[in-house]
């Protein structure tokens, strides 16, 4: 049944178990490690998930290997998956080619995966490649348009507002200027800078005699 399983699942990606779950085969991807300069091969992976999957294809799939009814295979199947959910403590049963089930210290029954070794999927050279000149079509909002498109847009408009500063220079200028005009022809203020106030000069208090 282990070799059944193991061809089942990489054909389809996945291979249902009755009352088990579902082993998928996960496809991963690429991992680009430019500060290193290389790229690691990407490493599939296989989990034991509750994943809803009708077991019928793979029972006929038993069926046509072993060269019985359905029925048959029906009950070939479900027998080895009651062996498994009852599997003590510990206990593992191996997929040579995939991995392993084995029961955890909660009770738990467990699939794991094999390990790759690194020498079957070593990493390349990859070195990024800047582009500058290079366009690509973009979506902004509901329209389509492209980097290079993009590019003109932000850059027009970031000389635009380089060449509107004397409008702000001037604005500010203006307000100065109304600003002390109206300062210098306040009533409050009469003698323009400085405090405008009379200083009252009070009479000498006489401190001494002169004797005669």
């Amino acid at each position: 049944m282990e070799e059944l399983i193991e061809l089942y699942l990489f054909k389809n990606k996945n291979c249902p178990l009755p009352s088990l779950g579902v082993l998928q085969l996960t496809e991963a991807h690429a991992t680009a490690l430019y500060a290193e300069g290389k790229i690691e091969a990407p490493v599939p992976s296989i989990k034991l998930t509750e994943s809803p999957i009708a077991a019928d294809d793979f029972i006929s799939f038993i069926a046509v290997k072993k060269n019985m009814s359905t029925d048959e295979a029906s009950t070939m199947l479900i027998q080895y998956c009651h062996r498994l959910n009852k599997m003590d403590a510990y206990s593992e049963t191996k997929l040579p080619h995939a991995g392993k089930f084995y029961v955890n210290a909660d009770g738990n029954l467990v699939f794991k995966p094999i390990e790759i070794p690194k020498i079957f999927m070593p990493a390349v050279a990859g070195i990024r490649v800047i582009h500058p000149d290079a366009s690509h079509a973009m979506v902004v909002g509901d329209k389509e348009t492209t980097t290079t498109e993009m590019a003109a847009y932000y850059s027009e408009t970031e000389d635009a507002v380089k060449n509107r500063w004397w409008i702000w220079a001037l604005a500010f200028a203006l307000i100065a200027a109304a600003a002390m005009y109206f300062y210098f022809n306040d009533p409050k203020h009469p003698s323009g800078f400085g405090n405008s106030k009379r200083i009252q000069i009070s009479p000498l208090t006489e401190t001494y005699h002169i004797a005669e």
